[in-house]
C-alpha cells in the first residue's frame, strides 16, 4: 500500500508541464546556440574538482556520464550567449566539459558507459547514440571558440562511430532499406528510445551542415516513418520496447525535440506530430490518463 501511495504521489508530481524552449535563431551548422535550451535539464548537475559533471552510478559511486557532461556544456553555452557583457560566466564551464570530452574519447571515437543499463539488460561498456550526438554538438562549438582542430577531429570520430552498425559495436540500427535508427541504448531487441535518437540526429545534422554528407536524410526519414509507433493516441511513448507512456517531462521534451527536427529537416511529419502531442499536453484528461498508465506500468514492472 505504501508503495502504491508513493507511485500515485509521483504520478501527480509528473503532471506538471515542463518547458524546453526552442531557440528561434540557431544556425544548422552549430555556429550559434544549441537549438534547444537544455538548462532546465542540466542546471543542477554536480561537478568534480576539475569542474566536470559527475552523477551517481547504480552502486552509488560517481562517474562521468557523457550525456550529462554534454547537456551541462550546452546549457552553459546557451547561458554565455544570453549573458550580456559577461559571456565568460558560462564559457568556463562549457570548455571544461568540452576538454573532458576531447581527452576521454576512445580510439573508436566514442565514450563507453562504465555502468549497466539494467532496464534494457545491457552490461557495462556500451556506447550511446545520444552521447555521440550531443558530444558532437559540444565539440563543434568548442572548435569555434578555440580554433583547435582537435575538437573538429573528435567530432568527426564521434559521428563515424554514431553511424557504425550496432552489430559492429556502433550505435545505429539499420532497417532493410539501409536507414539508421540512432540507438540511445544498444539493446537486443532494439529499444528505439525517442529522445536519444533525436538528440543524436541533431548532432549529425550539425556536423553534416559543415562537412557535407547526407546520412541525416535517411536517418530523419526513418525517424519520421516511425513517429506513429510512438503515438498512443493520447500521449507519446518513451521507447518502442515498452508500451508505456512517457513521463510528463519526457513528453514535453519530445514535443520540443520534434519542433527542432521539423526546422532542420523541413519534414511536415515532425511538425504535425509535435502539434498533435502538444495538444495532448493541453488536455487534463490526457495528462491524467498518461500519469495513471505510467504508474500502473511501474507498479507492474516492480511486481514482475
Amino acid at each position: 500500500m505504501t508503495r502504491t501511495v508513493a507511485l500515485i504521489s509521483k504520478a501527480l508530481h509528473d503532471l506538471r508541464v515542463r518547458r524546453y524552449p526552442v531557440q528561434a535563431h540557431s544556425p544548422p551548422d552549430a555556429s550559434g546556440p544549441y537549438p534547444l535550451d537544455v538548462r532546465v535539464i542540466s542546471d543542477r548537475f554536480r561537478r568534480d574538482p576539475e569542474g566536470v559533471v559527475v552523477i551517481a552510478g547504480p552502486d552509488g559511486r560517481d562517474y562521468h556520464n557523457p550525456v550529462s557532461v554534454s547537456l551541462y556544456a550546452l546549457g552553459r553555452h546557451t547561458e554565455a550567449g544570453l549573458a550580456a557583457g559577461h559571456p565568460d560566466i558560462g564559457l568556463t564551464g562549457f570548455l571544461a566539459q568540452a576538454r573532458y570530452l576531447r581527452l576521454s574519447q576512445d580510439g573508436d571515437g566514442g565514450w563507453r558507459y562504465p555502468v549497466p543499463a539494467a532496464r534494457y539488460r545491457v552490461t557495462p561498456g556500451w556506447y550511446s547514440a545520444m552521447a555521440q550526438g550531443l558530444a558532437t554538438s559540444v565539440l563543434l562549438r568548442a572548435h569555434d571558440l578555440t580554433g583547435r582542430q582537435s575538437y573538429l577531429d573528435a567530432a568527426d570520430g564521434a559521428i563515424a562511430h554514431l553511424l557504425k552498425p550496432m552489430r559492429d559495436g556502433g550505435c545505429a540500427h539499420y532497417d532493410a532499406s539501409g536507414r539508421p535508427f540512432l540507438e540511445e541504448c544498444p539493446s537486443d531487441p532494439p529499444s528505439h528510445i525517442l529522445n536519444g535518437a533525436v538528440f543524436a540526429l541533431i548532432g549529425l545534422y550539425e556536423r553534416e551542415a559543415r562537412s557535407g554528407g547526407d546520412a541525416h536524410v535517411a536517418t530523419a526519414a526513418r525517424l519520421a516513418a516511425d513517429l506513429g509507433r510512438f503515438d498512443l493516441g493520447y500521449w507519446s511513448r518513451y521507447d518502442l520496447r515498452f508500451a508505456a507512456p512517457a513521463t510528463m517531462a519526457y513528453h514535453s521534451l519530445h514535443v520540443s525535440l520534434l519542433e527542432v527536427t521539423a526546422r532542420l529537416s523541413g519534414d511536415h511529419a515532425f511538425a504535425s506530430t509535435a502539434l498533435r502531442w502538444r495538444s495532448y499536453l493541453r488536455r487534463p484528461a490526457c495528462r491524467l490518463r498518461a500519469a495513471a498508465a505510467k504508474a500502473r506500468f511501474v507498479l507492474g514492472e516492480e511486481r514482475g
